[in-house]
């Protein structure tokens, strides 16, 4: 089984996770990760990026590795350090919202030296919480 971090649409209520997780996954619970969340141009879901101290809300899953492979291909992940890449997958710490380690979950992570993804990267998501977003612009 391979823990992934969900921080987007495959987030629990929201649309992917009943496309690709749903009666697929093994849910543990809710955690955070540091870093920034972005709109994408155009785009409706979001794009993460490991800088700064922000606390980022989603889920810990853990998924079979035919459905991690499934994910691989929804997000665009050809493998590692390939500049093709949408996203990259990484292992990050996951936290409380105490700010303490808790586990560690791979995370897909917005592939910056992408020259693409540098002209669609949109504004900071200010709450953190993609949840959150989709229902203040009445996405959800």
């Amino acid at each position: 089984m391979v823990k992934i971090f969900v921080y987007g649409t495959l987030r629990k209520g929201v649309y992917n996770y009943e496309r690709y997780l749903k009666g697929k996954d093994t849910y543990r619970y809710n955690g955070y990760i540091k870093g920034s969340l972005k709109t994408i141009k155009e785009k409706i879901y979001p794009a993460f990026l490991p800088e700064g101290s922000n606390l980022v809300i989603g889920e810990i899953h853990e998924v079979d590795e035919t459905t991690a492979k499934t994910l691989d291909e929804l997000e665009c992940y050809f493998g590692k350090n390939n500049p093709d890449n949408e996203y990259n997958k990484e292992l990050l710490d996951v936290y409380n919202q105490d700010g303490e380690k808790i586990d560690q979950a791979y995370v897909y992570v917005f592939n910056m030296t992408n020259p693409i993804n540098k002209t669609i990267i949109g504004d900071e998501i200010e709450c953190h919480d993609y949840v959150e977003h989709l229902k203040n612009i009445k996405a959800i």
